[in-house]
This record gives C-alpha cells, sequence and structure tokens, in this order.
C-alpha cells in the first residue's frame, strides 16, 4: 500500500522529486533486466513490500510533522482492486472517515466524526481536500473523477499548522502520476451490468531529453441507472388510455405527467482528461516546474431516492398532498390481512357489539401503521428499493476547468516552493426531491463559480542544531454565484420560493514550523499558523405565488429592510506541538496537542422563522489531544499502527435539514454551543509468508451533544397560517455521521504461475456500525404535539457488511492485466443519506446505495 512500512520516512525530498527519483529508477534498472514488470511504472506497485511510505508537502518539513499525524492511505493498485471512481469510495475502507453523497457534484466529508453534514454550494467543510498539494475549497469540485493517481492520503485530526486551510477534521491529499522523462503509456477498460463502461488511460513522451516532459490522461465513466421511473418512458398514446381507464398516469398523482420521461434515474456519464508538464532548466540544477491542466465534464439523469410518507405521524403513511408509495401500501395491506379482522359490513350486522367490532379494525389497523413503520425504519428500505414514480427525474449537468503551476528550486541548502491554483465550474441541477409523481418540492438549481489560490514556501535546517524548519503564506480567493427556486404546485403544502445569492471569499494565512531532534530517540515538533478571512454574503430572497414578495425589500413586522447583504471578518491562530519517542527505527510513539478552527458558515433562509432572511454560524474552535504509536516486526511482516484521541469542541458547525410548515427543508448550518468526542483507531498489516497480504482497519468514537439545541416552525393546529416555534433539544444525542464502530480490511494471495504469470484474488470487507444522519438519534424531528414518532434510526442506516471480491490475472512482464470483480457482493440494500420533510410535505427521503454490480477489466501497459 501507498502507507505500506511504517518506520520509512522521507525527510530531505518533496513529494514530486521522491516519485520521480523512484519512477526513473525503477526504469533504469528494467534496462537491465529483460521482462521485468519495472519496464512500466503503471504495471507494477514501486512501493511494494513497503508498509508506509509518507510523501507529502514540499521541503523537509511536510514529511517531518507527518510522523505525528495520524494517516490512512491507498496506492494505485489499492484503488483499482476497490473500484474507487472518486474520493467518496474511500471512505469505507478508512477507519474514521465518513462521506456522504447527494449526487455527483454533492459531497460531505467527516474525519473522526468532525465535518460539515452540509450539501449547499456555499458549504465550507472541515475536511481540506488537496490535489497535488493545490486546495479543491468549492464544495461542487471536490468528489471529483479519480484516475491516474500515486495514491490517496487521509491525514486525521485537526491541521493547526502548515497551509492547510479548513482542515479542523483533517485532509485528504491526492497524489497524481507526473511526468518521468521516460516514454510510457497504459489503457484500462472495464465493463459491467448496467452496462457500465469505465476507461483510464495515460501517454508519457520525453519532448526535451532530461529537460521537457509531458503526461496526458484522461478517464470516463458510463452507467445505465438502477433505479426504475414508473412513470418513464411513456407515450402519449399510453398516458391518455392509463388516465382513461384508471384516472390516472403512475401513483396516483395529481400533476401532469410529461411523456418521454427517463425511465431509469441513478446513472453516470462523466469524462475527465489532464495533461502535466515537467520542466527542469538546464542552467539550474536544483529547479524543477510542473505545469498541470484539466478539465472535465459529468451530464447524467438526476438522482432518485425512496419516498416514505409520514403525514399523519406514521411512517408509511401518505404525504401531504396523498401520495403513498404503492408497494409500501401492498405491504401495509399484507399486515392487515395476516390479523384476519372482521370487513365493516360484517361489524354493522353485529347490532350489540358493533362498537366493539369496529373499535377491533381500527386498532388493527393502527398496528398495521406501526408494524409497517417499524419495518421501514429496520430494514431499513421499502421492498422495491429501485422503483419509484417520479415525474421529474431531473438532471445533473456540470462542466470543470483549472490549472496548477508548482515550482521547487533549492538555493543554498533552502528550498523554495511556490504553488498556484485555479478552478471554474458551472453547474445546472433539476432535482426531484420528494421523490413521488407529484411536484411537491423540487428544486431548479444553477451555480458557477471560481477560485484562486496562492502558496509560498520556505524550508531548510540549521547547520549548527539539529533543527528544521518551514514557514510559508498561503492565499485563496474565490466567488460563489448561486440561484435556486423551489418549485411546486399553486395548492400543495409547500409555498414557491426563490433564492439567490452572492457569496466572495478572501483568506490568507501566515505559518511556521519546526522540527527540533534534541536527543538521539527524542524529537518536538511544533508549528503555529495565523488564519484570516473575510466573506461577503449578498442574498435576494422570494416568497408566495411566483415568488413575487422579495423579503429583502422590506420586513412586513418592522418595516425595515432585513440583512440580506452581510460582510464577517475573522481571523484566529491555530497551532501543533508533539513530542515524538523512537524506540528504534521501526518503532515509534508521540504526543500530540492540537487546536483547529473554521470559520464562518453563512446561510439563505426562506424568511418565515422570526423574519429572518439570512444568518450566519460563527466559526467553529477544536482543541484535540491525541496519543499515537507506529512500527513494524520480523522485517516488515508485521505492521501495527494507531492512536487514541480526545476532542472538544467550541461552537460545533451542525448542518440540519430545516423541518417548517409550508416550507421545503431548508439546508442549514447551526452551532452547539459544547460537543465532546473521544475514540482510537488502529490498522495492522500482516504478511505470514511471501505474497499473503492481510490488512485489517479499526475505528472507535464516543460522541455526544452537551449544549445543542434547535427550533423549527410548526402551524397551529387549524390555522394554516399562524406559527409558532418549537424548541429541539439534542443534548446527550452522538454526533452526525459518527459511527461507534468501523472495521475494514482486506486479504490477498499471488499466485506464482510459472512463466504463465501471476493470479491474485482479493477480498475486501468493510463493516460500519449503526449510523445516525441527523442530531436527534435518526428520529428527525418531532410532531406539532412535541412528540417523536419516527422510530429510532429511521433518519440513519443500520449496521452494515459490504463485501467485494476481485480475481487479477498479470502476464509475467506486467504488461497485461485481466480481472473480473464483484461489488457488494451479498447484494445489501442499505442507505446512503436520509432527510426529515415530516414538517412541511410530510414524507422521509432515502437516498439508496448502489446493488451488486459485477465486471471484467482489462489493462495494457506499454
Amino acid at each position: 500500500m501507498f502507507n505500506a512500512c511504517m518506520g520509512i520516512r522521507w525527510r530531505r525530498a518533496s513529494v514530486l522529486s521522491a516519485l520521480c527519483v523512484a519512477l526513473t529508477a525503477s526504469l533504469a534498472d528494467a534496462q537491465s533486466i529483460p521482462n521485468a514488470s519495472e519496464n512500466e511504472p503503471d504495471s507494477a506497485d514501486q512501493w511494494a513490500g513497503v508498509e508506509e511510505l509518507v510523501v507529502i508537502g514540499s521541503g523537509t518539513i511536510g514529511a517531518l510533522l507527518e510522523s505525528t499525524v495520524s494517516a490512512t492511505a491507498f496506492d494505485a493498485s489499492d484503488l483499482q482492486a476497490l473500484g474507487v471512481a472518486d474520493i467518496s469510495d474511500v471512505a469505507a475502507f478508512t477507519p474514521n472517515l465518513e462521506i456522504r453523497t447527494a449526487g455527483s457534484t454533492t459531497a460531505t466529508f467527516f474525519i473522526r466524526g468532525v465535518g460539515l453534514n452540509d450539501f449547499t454550494a456555499n458549504a465550507a467543510g472541515s475536511v481540506a481536500i488537496y490535489v497535488d498539494d493545490a486546495p479543491k475549497n468549492l464544495p461542487a469540485i471536490q468528489l471529483g473523477q479519480l484516475f491516474d493517481l500515486e495514491g490517496v492520503e487521509v491525514l486525521k485530526g485537526p491541521q493547526g499548522s502548515g497551509p492547510g486551510r479548513n482542515a479542523s477534521a483533517g485532509v485528504i491529499r491526492i497524489v497524481t502520476k507526473k511526468p518521468t522523462g521516460e516514454q510510457s503509456a497504459f489503457l484500462r477498460f472495464d465493463y459491467g451490468n448496467f452496462d457500465y463502461v469505465d476507461m483510464e488511460g495515460a501517454l508519457e513522451v520525453p519532448i526535451l531529453p532530461d529537460v521537457l516532459a509531458a503526461r496526458f490522461a484522461f478517464g470516463m465513466s458510463k452507467r445505465d441507472g438502477f433505479i426504475s421511473n414508473r412513470c418513464g418512458g411513456l407515450s402519449p398514446a399510453e398516458i391518455n388510455r392509463r388516465l382513461s381507464n384508471f384516472g390516472t398516469v403512475c401513483g396516483g398523482q395529481t400533476t401532469v405527467i410529461r411523456p418521454g420521461l427517463e425511465d431509469k434515474l441513478n446513472d453516470k456519464d462523466s469524462w475527465a482528461a489532464r495533461g502535466s508538464l515537467r520542466f527542469q532548466p538546464q542552467w539550474y540544477d536544483d529547479m524543477e516546474w510542473f505545469l498541470i491542466g484539466h478539465a472535465g465534464e459529468i451530464d447524467q439523469v438526476g438522482t432518485g431516492g425512496e419516498h416514505h410518507g409520514a403525514n399523519g405521524d406514521d411512517l408509511g403513511s401518505a404525504d401531504f398532498v396523498g401520495y403513498r408509495s404503492p408497494e409500501i401500501v401492498a405491504e401495509n395491506d399484507e399486515i392487515l390481512r395476516s390479523f384476519r379482522l372482521p370487513t365493516p359490513a360484517f361489524c354493522r350486522n353485529q347490532a350489540p357489539n358493533r362498537a366493539v367490532c369496529l373499535a377491533q379494525i381500527a386498532d388493527g389497523r393502527d398496528r398495521a401503521k406501526f408494524l409497517t413503520a417499524q419495518n421501514l425504519a429496520d430494514r431499513p428500505l421499502d421492498r422495491e428499493p429501485f422503483e419509484g414514480d417520479f415525474n421529474n427525474p431531473g438532471y445533473e449537468r456540470m462542466t470543470t476547468y483549472g490549472g496548477l503551476l508548482r515550482g521547487e528550486w533549492v538555493a543554498k541548502d533552502i528550498t523554495f516552493t511556490s504553488i498556484t491554483g485555479f478552478e471554474m465550474y458551472d453547474r445546472e441541477r433539476l432535482l426531484d426531491a420528494d421523490y413521488s409523481p407529484n411536484t411537491v418540492f423540487e428544486f431548479d438549481i444553477t451555480d458557477d463559480a471560481w477560485q484562486v489560490n496562492q502558496d509560498l514556501r520556505v524550508a531548510g535546517e540549521l547547520s549548527d542544531f539539529p533543527i528544521q524548519w518551514e514557514s510559508g503564506f498561503f492565499y485563496l480567493q474565490e466567488e460563489l454565484d448561486y440561484e435556486q427556486e423551489t418549485l411546486s404546485e399553486a395548492a400543495g403544502p409547500i409555498d414557491p420560493l426563490f433564492q439567490s445569492y452572492l457569496q466572495e471569499t478572501l483568506s490568507f494565512g501566515v505559518y511556521g514550523d519546526l522540527r527540533w531532534e534534541f536527543l538521539d530517540d527524542f524529537a518536538l515538533d511544533g508549528g503555529v499558523r495565523y488564519n484570516w478571512e473575510r466573506k461577503t454574503f449578498d442574498a435576494e430572497i422570494a416568497t408566495g405565488a411566483n415568488a413575487a414578495f422579495d423579503k429583502c425589500l422590506i420586513d412586513p413586522v418592522t418595516g425595515g429592510v432585513p440583512p440580506c447583504k452581510r460582510t464577517e471578518t475573522v481571523d484566529h491562530p491555530t497551532g501543533t506541538l508533539a513530542l515524538e519517542y523512537s524506540f528504534d527505527e521501526e518503532r515509534t510513539m508521540y504526543l500530540k496537542y492540537s487546536h483547529g478552527w473554521k470559520g464562518v458558515q453563512f446561510n439563505a433562509r426562506d424568511g418565515r422563522i422570526a423574519q429572518r432572511v439570512t444568518d450566519v454560524a460563527s466559526p467553529e474552535k477544536i482543541d484535540a489531544f491525541e496519543i499515537g504509536f507506529d512500527g513494524s516486526w520480523l522485517d516488515g511482516r508485521v505492521g501495527l499502527k494507531g492512536a487514541f484521541f480526545w476532542y472538544a469542541y467550541e461552537n460545533y458547525q451542525v448542518f440540519t435539514f430545516t423541518n417548517d410548515a409550508r416550507t421545503a427543508a431548508q439546508r442549514i448550518v447551526t452551532n452547539a454551543n459544547d460537543a465532546r468526542l473521544y475514540g482510537a483507531e488502529a490498522e495492522a498489516r500482516l504478511e505470514p509468508i511471501p505474497t499473503l497480504i492481510g490488512e485489517v482497519r479499526f475505528g472507535w468514537l464516543e460522541s455526544r451533544f452537551l449544549d445543542f439545541s434547535d427550533s423549527a416552525a410548526r402551524a397551529l393546529p387549524g390555522e394554516g397560517t399562524v406559527f409558532f416555534q418549537q424548541v429541539l433539544d439534542f443534548n446527550g444525542n452522538p454526533l452526525p455521521n459518527a459511527p461507534r464502530f468501523k472495521i475494514s480490511g482486506s486479504v490477498e494471495y499471488t499466485f506464482n504461475l510459472g512463466r504463465s504469470g501471476t493470479l491474485t484474488p482479493r477480498w475486501d470487507f468493510s463493516w460500519s456500525d449503526q449510523i445516525y444522519f441527523d442530531p436527534s438519534e435518526g428520529r428527525g424531528t418531532p410532531s406539532v404535539t412535541g412528540l417523536f414518532f419516527l422510530p429510532q434510526g429511521t433518519i440513519g442506516q443500520n449496521p452494515l457488511l459490504l463485501q467485494n471480491f476481485r480475481l487479477t490475472y498479470s502476464d509475467l512482464d506486467g504488461r497485461l492485466e485481466i480481472a473480473g470483480w464483484v461489488r457488494n457482493l451479498t447484494n445489501e440494500l442499505y442507505k446512503t443519506l436520509s432527510f426529515d420533510a415530516t414538517g412541511g410535505p410530510g414524507l422521509v427521503g432515502n437516498l439508496v446505495g448502489d446493488p451488486r454490480t459485477y465486471g471484467l477489466s482489462v489493462k495494457l501497459t506499454f
């Protein structure tokens, strides 16, 4: 693995120079060994047999500070074996990492229970995403398509020093392959069920020997949808026939169904390409520049989910407009029939006992509703999780492009590094968020954004003292233009809503790090960073018929103009201090304290709650204490590392779906005054005999809100337009997306077939404990009477075991690789996300995980 041999630390080489040297060396050796698999860097793992190689940052200090950071890493072969298409696929196999997606361009990230479960375009997450040491700060581009990589690394815990911004939870670092100066190429093609096609390839050519080299890479992925739309694929004649015979087209809808709707949802259709240049000027030996440009596009049908009505304080009942999923109706009726209840007609003929007879029927119906609700919460999906009635399948489209210029040079033992980046995207989405055949609440969203960043670093080592140091400056500027229209029927339960805003962000930081090896076996790592950020939020919000009443013009209660334009300027120092002890070259332990911080978060509301139109969540602070160990034994055949940690929060930023009457679920970030979290993680690697490798990763979390309450707007019974504030108390509940236990691992063995090559079976698994997607232990928000009526875990996922299997054949020189693979081997049904909208449209929405997929893969290396 990329994190394979735990004792090796690269203290004087940057990620780029380290990779280039290793690749060049392997290619040079291959010239003297016929049929050696090292002829092409893509054909073999250069770090095979190494238990951990941590290569981060530039100069010396990045690698040095890494020795006291808990990290999980995957190399290119691991990513391919696990079927990783984007970063979210890594989460299942990483202890204490959770990534939730609501589409191909929306994701939330959590490390050790710390994160922001916010899918909005302006969300500032707690996990920083870096590609080649350049930040991907815009949420829409953070998932990204992964192709032609060296590896992915997850750094856990607050990054209080160094260039990391908004990294109060940790960092996910992606390293792409760079030109090495040697000519090479590879092409991989996968085909699977659902007409799945996935391709990846790269071509590297030297332009000027030892001076200029180029590498071009691409990736594309395409797959049919796996959720069937019962309202889709209908001709005008078929729609008219159904209306004439049944009075409805699908699901008893009240909305007009258009002919020719897509009949499959949750498809894939994306491509991405990248070009890299490596320049080493002949007039300066210790200088290296990389210029990288990339572009990509996503064009997919919208993401479909499950509709569980809950308007009558019963999960599985009808929603506000009367829609109830046919499969839920069938299950409820089946339960009723099992009671063998009398019919109403029979009861009417039982004059002396008529009331008792009718009460028996009513009681049976109530019991059937209860059991149906419990089944939906326990399963946790209905019996047809891959079917639904969607009047508006929608779409998800995005175009991205960007570039990076990185230079590194050494002058008099001082290493200078410059990283300049630019990213831009244009996105449009049409989302059927009610997952029904009616227009209850749907979102028409367009947004575009750009960001620029600059990172300057200087690193060196004192000649007279065992001290290595690094200092630097980073700058980030971005602009986001967002527009959203909430679509609903004129007489429906949701008021139309229009929201648009322009958010401008300016951020910079200065930092200094050092490592002092004050004794042979002891080292002290320390660093500080000053963070400064200014955000401007300029919103326009309108509600009512045709969204005509602009709440940013005048407040109907006070007559004043509400704060639709806000500017917040915040700053805060952060830092890290760690003491490391080395038992020997292969075993170390450390004690560490980190202070993390994340800036403000703006919200665009609907103006219904106390006439609030916009508001802001205060900066989040975290103090983290950690003790960790890292070691290997028996010549690297046994490796073990782990960490114990304890976190204390102040103003923890919590994402919630508002669940207000007559309002579509709004995505809002608020603050929990106090929260606590502690836990542990461990990773073990065993190689009892050559080529038999087993890995196990374990995570444990204990989390609680100590001081957190919120509120929801509720309509007074019998009053559709008179509202009151209902207080929601979440004290004592676990944090969202923080499962108590998580275990993953893999076993593989390579059979040597002699001159015929090798055959490698590999089994991967991941198990996660109960996980909640909201702060109420998965029970959503209470009804107007103040009672929590959803079963515990409804807004969550029950314990889940997922398994993958892969069988790979490789020829002797590694130029041909053929593999068969199965993902979700046992075809588990599970949720990836849930939300509670019982207060407005009267439903619970669930997003469904991928079913079992299987296919073949062929890879050619030239």
